[in-house]
């Protein structure tokens, strides 16, 4: 297109702009300027400035130049998919943003952001070996189309796995290039362990696991994923190729890869089809040589709602109603990857952060949220949960967030936020409710301050989810009836009929797909606050709390069985000690 044809065209679109009352003809007119000054395209300038949206924009185009604008631009089939992956390199088609609407044996339909300059169009439809037309898209419809084709392609870790065992060059392996700073589906890189890790990373977003464990043994090194709390194994990769494996993760996390004999944590972060996921890296000495467990945060995932965690709903309202309190301690109680932090960040999710001033310290900070203060405890500076906590006092809070109580210093000093007026969200490792409470004064948390500061204490477990691609149902035997033990209350609702999970490809064969929470709430009310200043016995507590109205563990997912969301296993495996 020359230039005195852009120039009527950009005339004639700022004119139809104008006539939509999208802006006035001054200020569009100010808006060209600045993107010929910025070097940018003028539709990248009106959607910074926040004049009009793609999608509008793209219309409007399309009606002056006679092009179809496609709002979806669909998935490919899978023999053309194929092709397009293989043969025009994703970080081309992200460039000059294209992608094929349609295909048939006569032409292609390239949906494209602009219809200028045609050059990259031409040279891609060359290479697929089709005559082509275009439509115009809007920009993020083409990079999500780009990036589920280039998802679909990209091989597994069992296959990069199976090529590094025969590539020769593997010994010759001494140094690994620097941080990632790419998306993984851009990488071009031949290098075998980089092929390796990428498909290793991939795969494991794909499944949507949260750890990866590369465990060395004696002949060979297991690469498992967590997945849905449960370890599967993926591959096996030669013995040869475990210390170049473990080097690749250390300079992707910052570590040291001369250091073999000491424990080493770090933290990474990857790109994957446009996704942010951040990596936890533990690195510990064996017998047979470095394990590493990576733990994924996938932040495009964002918060979670409240009610979307699998909280009964009454649950639900008592925490909506006790995080808008202006003091006192509300805990969260469970094992390990219960989803703690999770629930918390859903809590405060709850909380007008522009009237409230909340600021958290995590080990480490999982969520990076923009309108609160978050502090990363790094005790190799000094900078502890104590230390940290203490340090926000002085920031003026409303609400304070810590990541966990671990110690006796943390527990106090958290008590007295309480007393001085703050609104304190905490975690412990505890079995149960009842025994976050008894865990403070243990600590060296005088009772009648537990008592007083302790507005709640919620503990949770996760529970896998039927699958709903392989659901069935079946009539329980007595035997499992008698394992579930359930109360009358909830045995009135079941109609004799429980489910499970087949297996399938969709659940990689488990039965299962996703997880959610199993609830117990404790209320400290006065009937439980005199029991806490009387004992320290955490049953005696737990009785007390459920003769107050407290609905246990069990109970929550007792009723999840009945209704169908999850297993007797799971239930047996998960509630039960």
């Amino acid at each position: 297109m020359n230039t005195s044809s852009s120039l009527n065209l950009h005339q004639r679109l700022i004119e139809v702009l104008v006539q939509k009352g999208v802006s006035t003809k001054k200020d569009l007119e100010e808006q060209w300027e600045t993107a010929i000054s910025k070097d940018v395209s003028f539709r990248k300038q009106l959607i910074k400035s926040k004049i009009i949206r793609d999608l509008p924009y793209q219309k409007t185009v399309g009606s002056l130049l006679d092009l179809t604008v496609v709002e979806r631009v669909g998935t490919l089939a899978a023999d053309f998919q194929k092709k397009f992956t293989t043969q025009i390199p994703i970080r081309f088609a992200k460039q000059y943003l294209f992608y094929p609407t349609s295909f048939s044996k006569d032409e292609l339909i390239l949906a494209v952001v602009s219809p200028w300059p045609s050059i990259p169009y031409e040279e891609a439809a060359r290479e697929l070996g089709q005559t082509f037309s275009l439509v115009l898209a809007t920009e993020q419809e083409i990079l999500d189309g780009i990036n589920r084709a280039y998802d679909r392609s990209t091989g597994s870790a069992e296959e990069a796995a199976e090529i590094l065992e025969e590539d020769e060059e593997l010994k010759l392996i001494s140094e690994l290039s620097g941080e990632e700073t790419e998306d993984l589906l851009d990488s071009e890189d031949e290098e075998p362990i980089k092929r390796l890790m990428n498909s290793i990373l991939f795969q494991s977003v794909k499944d949507e696991s949260s750890d990866i464990h590369i465990d060395p043994g004696s002949h060979e090194t297991n690469v498992r994923y967590r997945i849905d709390g449960v370890l599967h194994l993926v591959t096996q990769v030669p013995r040869q190729a475990h210390i170049p494996l473990l080097n690749r993760v250390k300079v992707m996390s910052g570590l040291d890869i001369s250091m073999k004999n000491q424990p080493q944590d770090g933290r990474t972060m990857i790109l994957l089809a446009g996704k942010k996921i951040d990596i936890r890296v533990s690195i510990i000495p064996t017998v047979h040589g470095e394990q590493a467990v990576l733990r994924l945060l996938n932040q495009s995932l964002g918060i979670i709602e409240l009610d979307a965690l699998g909280i009964p709903p009454q649950i639900a309202n008592r925490i909506k109603e006790m995080i808008q309190q202006p003091h006192g301690i509300i805990l969260v109680t469970g094992p390990t990857g219960s989803g703690k932090t999770t629930t918390l960040y859903s809590s405060l999710n709850q909380l007008d952060a522009s009237q409230k001033n909340i600021v958290t310290i995590e080990d480490p900070v999982e969520y990076r949220i923009s309108d609160y203060g978050q502090m990363q405890v790094n005790e190799k500076v000094g900078v502890t949960f104590a230390k940290g906590l203490r340090a926000m006092l002085r920031q003026d809070p409303d609400v304070i967030m810590v990541g966990e109580i671990r110690d006796a210093e943390t527990a106090q000093i958290a008590i007295q936020a309480s007393l001085t007026g703050h609104l304190v969200l905490s975690t412990l490792h505890t079995n149960d409710a009842a025994s976050s409470v008894i865990r403070l004064i243990d600590m060296g948390v005088e009772p009648f301050l537990v008592a007083s500061t302790v507005t709640a204490v919620l503990a949770q477990r996760l529970v896998r989810k039927i699958c709903l691609h392989c659901k069935e149902s079946y009539h329980p035997s007595s035997e499992e009836m008698d394992k579930l033990a359930l109360p009358p209350e909830i045995l009135s609702n079941f109609k004799g009929i429980l489910w499970r999970g087949r297996g399938c490809e969709q659940c990689l064969h488990t039965g299962y797909q996703g997880r959610l929470g199993v609830y117990e709430l404790l209320i400290v009310n006065d009937q439980v606050r005199r029991q806490i200043i009387r004992t320290t016995d955490a049953s005696t507590l737990q009785q007390v709390a459920m003769e107050a109205g407290m609905v246990g563990l069990k109970i929550d997912c007792g009723e999840k069985v009945i209704r169908g969301i999850t297993t007797v296993e799971e239930m047996l495996r998960v509630v039960f000690t």
